[in-house]
């Protein structure tokens, strides 16, 4: 379909423009994507980000004029500009654990109040200990001991090599034992 013939068909029946669109440029917005995308976001970010594309196309179609540009041209921006959108969010989330200090702390078991405010305070202070490693070895350490996290998995969410996220867990494993004096 020519630039011209959808222009003329967005305006008859925009319903079926869209349709048009998606079948024509569907392949070309998700390879765009896929290349912004492909280290930080999972399938479903890309196809999440390929759909926002074709609303914000949807949104935009007044501002496109076949005079000003071909319609590839036009697609591929606000393809490249919404990937990047999206690839900012995705290493903005990852690059920040936001983890609140109760979420490991525990309630008293009314047993032994002591042993429990004792067991509060490691817990507390190997917290602390941890987020003063800084990045991205705290990450590292709560990726693999909160969160569970595969050494793999690790370094596809840094963007690191799994030996680089194994030598790191292991300095950064070292360190806290020094910092908390347990050799």
């Amino acid at each position: 379909m020519s630039d011209p013939e959808w222009a003329e068909l967005l305006e008859k029946s925009p319903g079926e423009a869209y349709k048009q669109l998606i079948d024509c440029y569907g392949n070309y917005v998700y390879a765009i994507v896929r290349s912004k995308l492909g280290k930080v976001g999972t399938r479903e970010d890309c196809e999440d980000c390929v759909s926002d594309v074709f609303v914000d196309i949807f949104k935009n179609r007044h501002r496109y004029s076949s005079e000003g540009g071909s319609l590839k041209s036009f697609i591929g921006t606000i393809a490249k500009r919404r990937a990047i959108d999206m690839f900012r969010q995705l290493t903005h989330r990852r690059d920040t654990i936001s983890i609140d200090e109760d979420d490991f702390v525990s309630p008293p078991s009314g047993e032994n109040i002591e042993e429990d405010s004792d067991k509060k305070l490691e817990k507390k202070r190997l917290w602390s200990t941890v987020r003063s490693l800084g990045e991205p070895d705290s990450s590292i350490i709560v990726y693999q001991y909160y969160y569970d996290c595969s050494v793999r998995e690790i370094a596809e969410r840094l963007s690191m090599t799994a030996d680089a996220v194994q030598k790191r867990s292991l300095r950064a494993r070292k360190k806290i034992g020094k910092l908390l004096g347990k050799g």
